[in-house]
Formats: structure tokens, sequence, C-alpha cells
């Protein structure tokens, strides 16, 4: 009992050539590398237990999956630092790969996330993470890694972060991000943030301010640097009339 208990050793080799991403380029070849990488893992994984459920994994794959998340990390901890930059590496082929099929899309994210938790988080640009998420629609942990942002850089992250909010129907979060970026990082509120948010009053009231603000010769600056800044503001001023309808001003 005691020796079933003690650690095994993790061949890395093995576990390279699970992982090595280079050659993939279908949806079909993501699904086998997924597969295989996951059966190498519970084979190499440094925890007894997680050994023992090999043989039935094969016989199960939801067994696999469900195991995915714990034999990684076991393995990822008893890893030199080269192989988990190669590692790394390799998930960075796969999560920006435009072939990657959306469950393993969603496996590698929800690994991200477990990695996360145990503390073990891998270093992968959040950005991506954030990005990815969104594009598997997955909003909570799409919101989760905008946060994250917007903390570091509020500017890039905020229309991202008004997208989430309205997916996950939550506007008052939504306002709320536009007034923290304007108060606190003095952010200039764009007036499509209004209209994505259904706010076409406040909307309407930017697109005026910003025609009426221009004297002749801001006009002719902006029309000099940006030729369709002032035409992008009346066609927006007229979708908030649409949307408010007021025919007669349209």
């Amino acid at each position: 009992q005691g020796n079933f208990a003690r650690k095994l050793r993790a061949n890395e080799l093995a576990l390279k050539r699970a992982w090595e991403a280079g050659q993939r380029s279908t949806s079909e070849d993501w699904l086998e590398w997924m597969r295989r990488l996951s059966i190498e893992l519970l084979r190499e994984s440094p925890s007894p237990a997680l050994r023992s459920c090999l043989a039935l994994a094969h016989d199960y794959s939801p067994l696999v999956s469900a195991l995915f998340n714990a034999a990684f990390l076991s393995c990822w901890s008893e890893l030199p630092e080269q192989y988990q930059d190669e590692l790394v590496s390799a998930l960075e082929t796969a999560l920006t790969s435009p072939s990657l099929p959306s469950t393993v899309l969603h496996q590698l994210l929800n690994l991200a996330e477990f990695m996360e938790r145990a503390e073990r988080a891998l270093p992968l640009d959040i950005r991506t993470l954030g990005t990815l998420a969104a594009r598997g629609h997955a909003y909570a942990k799409s919101l989760h890694y905008k946060e994250v942002e917007f903390l570091e850089s509020p500017e890039s992250a905020i229309e991202d972060l008004i997208t989430i909010y309205h997916q996950l129907q939550q506007p008052d979060a939504a306002v709320g991000v536009l007034e923290v970026a304007q108060k606190t990082y003095g952010i200039g509120l764009r007036e499509e943030w209004f209209e994505q948010l259904g706010r076409f009053d406040e909307a309407l009231h930017a697109y005026e301010a910003r025609l009426a603000g221009e004297n002749l010769e801001q006009a002719k600056q902006r029309r000099f640097s940006d030729p369709h800044s002032v035409q992008q503001s009346t066609i927006g001023l007229m979708r908030c009339l649409r949307e408010l309808g007021e025919w007669d001003r349209l």
C-alpha cells in the first residue's frame, strides 16, 4: 500500500510526442491530438491513482475527458521548465488554430480555468483566452479574462466588456464599466457603445453634441484626417432617431 501511494516518474519525451501540435491542420487532426494527449497524460501521470484508470479510460472515453484536468496538473507539476514552455507553446498553437473544434476549445478553456483555480495558472495570454471564450460563447469565462484585462489595459478591453455584459443581459454592469472608464481612466465614451446597450436617448444626445460641437475649422480638420467621421456621426444619429421612432426628425 505504501508503494502504491508513492509518486511515479513521468516520461517527458513520451508526453512531448503527444502534445506536439505542429502537423495538425483539420478538425479530425485536433480531435485525435486531444485524445492522444489525454491518454498519454494518464499513462505518464505521477499519480498512481490516475494511472490505474488508464485501462478503463481506453474503453470508456468520457472518463478520459473527466480526468483530463487532473492528469494535466499532475504531469505539469513534475515537468521541468523547458518542457512546460514547450507544452504551453503547443496549447497556444491549438487554441489559435482556425480548424480547432469547439469541443477541444472548450476543454482547453476549462483546463485554463482549472489550473488558475489550482493556483498553477498557465502562462497564456489573457486577451487571447478572453477572445476565444467569447468566440466559443463561453461568456462567463470571457468576462473573467476581460475584467482582468480591463484592470491592466482598460481602453483595449472596454468594448469587449460591453459586448459580453450585453450577451449576459447585464446592462447595468456595462453602464458601470462606462462610468469607471470615463471617471477613473479618462476614456472618452463612444456613441456606438450607448447604441449597443440600447440607450438610444444617450447615444442620440452624444451624436448631436459631437456634430454641434464642431466649428468649421474642426470640421475641415476632421474631414481631412477622416473623411467619413461626420458622415458616420450623421448616420449614427439617424439610427438613433429610427430606434426612438422620431420619424419627422429622421
